[in-house]
């Protein structure tokens, strides 16, 4: 995210604009355009009241100074948005409720397309209130549209009978149409519907397409020729997608959201103005972002185990345990924290005593960020945090600090039995059975400890509760199951990866280097889904085609969330 680590003062970014001009003009404004300070002072200015309906959707043109609002009342109207003034209503021929607006590039901010439940399609002129092009093109309900700057007069919708259209204004519009550009039935089976769609600004060759399930695909038109819709017609082998991207939690665990009437359904999807992040709206469960980097990160939960000691010295005169461990983590290779970061880990630390998780998992969030580059202390015991507050997708957040910590240091303790507990609680027990016995093969001097044992209870608790599971399903119904999935920790992090020596460890950093900017860091590239989660591939079936069993296992993970 812009200005994300930097932390300079504005008489120096000012002096740097003046000196550097446009080498440094972008991260300029990305970092002074909006800050926390000015989000802490946003308040309403005002309520803008025409509509009869729910208001829908909402969308500013290219400029920022008008605001076209599509409602239940079928109707849509046009805002100055900087006065609040309506400007224009217009009467349209939908018979449902709208559910998207977008202005038409290329148009001067005369034309308008909507969306609605009526499964129609429409092109308005907000100045005369006439209708330039109206079709019925789904089957099920338009859920959104959206236009790209460089093709003006065309505009894309996503429907709930599981395609994505192109529409053309210089074309006669029918539902007969050559203009289906993405079919997901095809890949995903004939329940799949789609529910947002989304052109890339910086490259608009790419859309990235919603749909009831947990995923987000991203197709390049270029590889795809548009067609009418055949229901008969056998789906092409190449359906133009190039990449997956999917929380790594959250395949498979589609039936116990849809039990708790709480479905996985991407509803809404946006990228920013660069074309270099994706933001997802997952119903159901959280907003995730994924970046130009968007990887397999590192993050694992923590065990319930002692944060409130994880930085206290309780250690033998030489400063050191008998196999070179200082406190739960191996001979450091990092400086200490920066005072203003060491202040904000502390506040959090209390925080997390006083049993305020939520707080200290802001706190932080903070302390992360200010110091730039992740730290196993500050990864530890936010993943302690997470795991404590347990809210959606906590415990494989933890999961992902966890692996950053064991990453930067692997000789980190309570980073490698917090492992072992988050791996226990997403029921990924195969993995947990081998980060258990790779502890053991690290730290045998701690295989006889409270916290150990504690890790191997819950372990064997959770396999005797599968396998009374697995006896009362049936062998008929586990022999219909996938195959057991490659570990993501063990493709990430092999035995290897736990089992390094001190002396591997020594050579990411001179000791006496007193800078972490060579320290050893998290991958930064993107890397997709490590060794495939054929287990977790969601709600597979002869349905899904081969494209698509492989670009779910493909599938990358997630950046940041919200």
């Amino acid at each position: 995210m812009a200005g994300h680590g930097s932390h300079k003062a504005l008489p120096e970014w000012l002096h740097n604009r003046q000196t550097k001009g446009t080498d440094v003009s972008e991260d300029f404004a990305g970092c002074c355009s909006m800050t926390p300070d000015l989000v802490k002072r946003l308040g309403l200015v005002k309520e803008l009241e025409g509509h009869t309906g729910c208001v829908n959707c909402i969308q500013w043109n290219s400029n920022g100074r008008l605001l076209a609002s599509g409602s239940d009342d079928k109707t849509v109207i046009v805002w100055d948005g900087l006065v609040g003034r309506r400007m224009a209503r217009v009467e349209t021929p939908h018979e449902g409720n709208i559910f998207s607006v977008v202005w038409m590039p290329g148009a001067d901010d005369q034309l308008v397309g909507t969306g609605a439940g009526d499964c129609r399609v429409c092109i308005l002129n907000v100045e005369t209130g006439a209708t330039v092009k109206s079709v019925i093109g789904h089957q099920g309900r338009v859920k959104r549209l959206t236009t790209a700057p460089d093709s003006p007069g065309v505009v894309w919708s996503g429907g709930e009978d599981g395609l994505v259209r192109q529409w053309d204004l210089r074309e006669r519009w029918s539902m007969d149409s050559s203009n289906v550009l993405v079919n997901l039935t095809h890949h995903a089976g004939r329940g799949a519907e789609v529910k947002c769609v989304s052109i890339c600004p910086s490259r608009s060759e790419l859309i990235a397409v919603g749909a009831n399930d947990p995923f987000v695909r991203v197709f390049d038109r270029r590889m795809i020729t548009c067609s009418r819709l055949d229901p008969s017609a056998i789906p092409d082998t190449e359906c133009g997608a190039v990449a997956y991207f999917v929380p790594g939690h959250l395949p498979g665990v589609e039936a116990a959201f849809h039990r708790k009437l709480r479905p996985l359904t991407s509803t809404y999807i946006t990228y920013n103005k660069d074309g270099t992040e994706l933001l997802c709206n997952l119903g159901g469960e959280q907003i995730y972002l994924y970046d130009k980097f968007a990887m397999y990160s590192t993050s694992a939960p923590i065990n319930l185990a002692v944060i409130q000691n994880c930085d206290k010295k309780q250690l033998p005169a030489n400063g050191f345990s008998n196999n070179g461990l200082k406190n739960g983590q191996s001979r450091t290779a990092f400086k200490n924290l920066p005072s203003d970061v060491e202040a904000l880990k502390l506040e959090a630390n209390s925080e997390f005593e006083a049993q305020d998780y939520s707080k200290a998992v802001y706190l932080y969030n903070q302390a992360i960020s200010h110091h730039a580059t992740p730290h196993p202390i500050l990864c530890g015991n936010r993943a302690a945090a997470l795991m404590k507050r347990k809210w959606d997708g906590d415990i494989y957040a933890a999961f992902r600090d966890c692996l950053s910590a064991l990453f930067l240091d692997p000789g980190h303790i309570k980073a490698h039995l917090r492992l072992a507990q988050c791996l226990t609680e997403l029921d990924w027990l195969p993995e947990a059975t081998k980060c258990l016995d790779n502890f053991k093969l690290k730290h045998p001097e701690h295989k006889k400890s409270a916290a150990f044992t504690q890790r191997e209870i819950d372990l064997n608790a959770a396999l005797e509760k599968k396998s009374a599971a697995s006896n009362r399903t049936g062998a008929a119904a586990s022999s219909a199951s996938p195959p057991p999935a490659s570990s993501p920790v063990l493709s990430q992090y092999s035995a290897a990866s736990f089992l390094r020596s001190d002396d591997d460890q020594v050579e990411a950093m001179d000791s006496d280097d007193d800078s972490d900017d060579d320290a050893v860091r998290p991958p930064s590239s993107p890397i997709l889904h490590p060794g495939g989660i054929s287990s977790r591939l969601g709600n597979i079936s002869s349905e899904h085609s081969k494209q698509e069993f492989e670009f779910r296992l493909k599938a990358r993970d997630y950046s940041a969330r919200f």
